[in-house]
This record gives structure tokens, sequence and C-alpha cells, in this order.
């Protein structure tokens, strides 16, 4: 079940992300054990907010909303979150931010596309913002008008990497980690490897580290033998993750890629493996949020760690065709103006309908007193008579209809749609009773009956 969609409502997004918070904190809103469902249920239920849909991703937690205008939902949402969280929200407002009615539409649009991610161009993204819809439409929490809008940002998304080369140039997070920390640390041909977590985003950096051209990768895993099967496939074996530390003294490459809630590898841990490293170095990977190493092996002697913040802030996409990304925001762009059309034209559906039907009812009222003053007309000849009157009605509306919908769905199709309110359906909104008195409205509706 959709929630209801006022016509003077506007789209709002409250929201966190790489691009404003620390990985940290982050990391925070991203281990909650309890479900998104009940966020949602708690959104719908503060007045003031309406239809709500979350995006809640490694990288972000977004809120997008309908509200009305003037409102700040910010505070009520930053204190849901909080409340869902555990993180207080005294920490969360200072990273926050809110774009509203056409600059979060563009802003949902660009992240659909994969283009406000830290790896840009990322195809993850996509999958995301699909499962954000799935679950308000399971929660009922979205309207119809919000759920067409992730729709079409949807197609956007899938446009831009069908489209462009942002396909191929975006990589996952876990090449474009890899191709990063290769262009940190130089080449890995030869060194042996240990990748920690064997679930389809560990196959994923198995696949990337196996074509940068690494001798053995070892996999570690809380199930030994499907590490084993993994890790076979690349001349390694599997392990179980108490062997971690152990294994430490052993390779050259470490990656993380778990969803553990807690860190795998420790300051402790490495300290001691580099004590029987004879000096070599030992390079780190955590692709993880929350974070699988603890940041304190920074500081370890022989140590390089990079994790999704220093990508996120170092990284770069220097490899990236400046061409696709030019394309892929020309994309967003049509998409956005396409849908936004969409929504003006579909203000003027309602009143067209009444136009119509009034129409239909005065043609019904007439036939009728014809019919009572020409009783000596036959059965035949009072159908053809009904058929070619409202024939003319249709083809008399038929014109101004086009043109209306036509008009209301350009940048300034609000003054169409006030002047079609004024002249077919003034109750419809009584708010609207002066546009017709206007200048500009005045020119719509000469625009309208030429």
């Amino acid at each position: 079940m959709e929630r209801h969609t006022s016509d003077d409502t506007r789209l709002t997004a409250v929201g966190i992300s790489h691009a404003t918070a620390p990985l940290d904190l982050l990391e925070r809103l991203y281990e909650t054990p309890r479900p998104l469902e009940d966020l949602a249920g708690d959104l719908a239920a503060t007045e003031g907010l309406g239809a709500s849909l979350i995006l809640s991703t490694c990288n972000r937690m977004e809120i997008y909303l309908e509200t009305a205008p003037g409102t700040d939902p910010a505070p009520a949402v930053v204190r849901l979150i909080a409340e869902h969280t555990g993180v207080h929200a005294d920490e969360i407002t200072p990273y926050s931010y809110v774009r509203a009615a056409d600059d979060a539409l563009r802003h949902l649009f660009q992240v659909a596309a994969g283009l406000d991610s830290v790896v840009l161009g990322e195809d993850q993204v996509l999958g995301q913002v699909k499962e954000a819809l799935d679950r308000s439409q399971r929660t009922g929490t979205a309207s119809k008008t919000l759920n067409q809008a992730i729709q079409a940002a949807l197609r956007a998304g899938k446009r831009a990497r069908n489209e462009t080369g942002l396909n191929e140039a975006g990589r996952s997070l876990a090449t474009a980690g890899l191709a990063f920390f290769e262009r940190l640390v130089g080449s890995l041909d030869g060194k042996t490897a240990l990748v920690v977590g064997a679930g389809s985003f560990g196959g994923v950096v198995l696949a990337a580290l196996r074509r940068s051209g690494l001798r053995t990768v070892h996999m570690a895993n809380r199930t030994p033998d499907k590490a084993q099967r993994l890790a076979e496939t690349a001349g390694g074996t599997g392990y179980p993750l108490e062997d971690i530390p152990r294994l430490l003294a052993e390779v050259d490459v470490v990656v993380s890629c778990t969803a553990s809630t807690t860190p795998l590898v420790t300051g402790r841990h490495v300290a001691e493996a580099m004590a029987h490293r004879a000096g070599r170095e030992l390079y780190l990977l955590d692709l993880s949020l929350p974070r699988n190493i603890e940041a304190e092996v920074a500081a370890v002697e022989g140590t390089v760690l990079v994790d999704l913040q220093r990508i996120a802030a170092e990284g770069g996409d220097d490899e990236l065709s400046v061409a696709s990304v030019e394309a892929a925001h020309r994309i967003v762009d049509t998409e956005v103006a396409d849908f936004k059309a969409a929504r003006r034209a579909a203000r003027a559906t309602p009143i067209l309908a009444a136009l119509r039907t009034s129409a239909a009812e005065a043609t019904t009222t007439e036939l009728d007193r014809l019919r009572r003053r020409l009783d000596a007309m036959d059965t035949a000849a009072q159908q053809e008579v009904a058929h070619s009157v409202r024939r003319i009605v249709d083809k008399m509306l038929h014109q101004p209809t086009v043109r209306a919908r036509r008009l209301a769905g350009a940048p300034d199709g609000d003054i169409y749609v006030d002047a079609l309110r004024e002249l077919f359906a003034p109750e419809h909104d009584p708010a609207h009773a002066s546009a017709a008195t206007t200048p500009a409205t005045t020119t719509a509706v000469q625009e309208i009956m030429a």
C-alpha cells in the first residue's frame, strides 16, 4: 500500500555520506543490528514527515521524503537515525546535509548512476537503490510519486552504464581499491596474498588479485571449507579466521572484505607478526565497512594500510574517461528533465478529466432535451444526431487537450495548469482562484485555446 501525495509536497533528502563524514562515524551508523524496516516505520509514524524511502549503504545513509514547502525535516530525521543506530544526534548533525526539490531529485539520480560514489561509476549502488525501492514497497512507506522517482533514477543509472563507457570505466570497489593499492606500493607480481572473507565480495577480490599477478592467494573465512574451495583456484589454501595472526607473518598482502562488525586484524596481531618478517613490509587493504583492520595498524613500522577513507581521499580516478563521465551526466540531466515534465503534465490530468466529464454531462443533458422536443424523430435519427453531437464535442476538445498536456509539461507548466484549473475546474483547488487574473495565466489561457 502506497502513501498519498498531496499536490504541494516536494522531495527532500536528509543524509550523511562519505562526502561529508569520517569513515568511523559511517561505520557506527552502518553496523546497527536493527532492521531498516523499524526505521521506516518510525519515519511513517512521525508527524510532519510524509512518504519516505531509506537508502543505506556502506558509504551513506540517506532518507528521501516528501515534505510540505517551508518545513525542515532534518531535526526529526536525524533524531530518528540516532535512535535507530545508537549514535548521538549531536555527532550526526555536523556531517548531515539537506537537499530539497530539484536538488534532491538530481542528487538521487546521480547516486543511482554511480556519480556520487567513493569510486566514480561503481555499479553496486544501483542494486542498493533497487533494494531501497523493494523495502519501501514492502513497508508501504513510499508514495506513488516517490516510487516513480526511484524507478526513473534506476532507469537513469542503467542508461548511464549501458550507453556510455562508465560501466567499463566504473570499476567495482574491490578492483578500484586494488588499483589504488598497486599505485601506492608498486606491482604485486609474484607476491603472496591473504584474502579475509570468502563471500561474493571475496570472490571478486580473489579474481582481481589473480589478474594483478600474485603467485599465491590464500583465503580465511569462518567456514574453512568454503575458503579452501576458493583458494584452490589460485593455488592457495583455505584457513579458519583463527589462523590470521599466524598468516600475517608469512604473506605479503592482506585484503579484508567481510561483514564482521569487529576487527579481525588488530594492531597487536600486526606488531607481533612484524617481529617475524625480517624487515619485509606488509601491505594491508581494508575494503570492509565496518573496518576489519584496526586503524592502529598504520602506526606499526613496516606496514602500509589502505582503507575506504584513504581511497576516497586520495584514490582519484585518473584513468576514468572524462567523456564517459560527461555523457553520464548528460543522461542524468535528460532523465531528470523528462521526469519533471511528466510530473507537471500529470497535474493537468485530473483537470482535463473534469473538463471531459463536464462536457459529457452537458452533451447528455442537451440530447435529452432535444429528444423531448422532437418526439416525431425516429430512433435511428436520434442516434445519428447524438453521435454527431458527441463527435463535435470530442473534436472541439481534442486540440486544447493535446496542447494543454504539452504545455503543462513545459518548464513553466504550472502556469498552464493554473489556467486550466480556472477555466474548467476551479473547485479543484480554491487556493488558485485568482490565477486567471494574472497576465501570465491570461496568456496561458490564450495559448491553450488558440
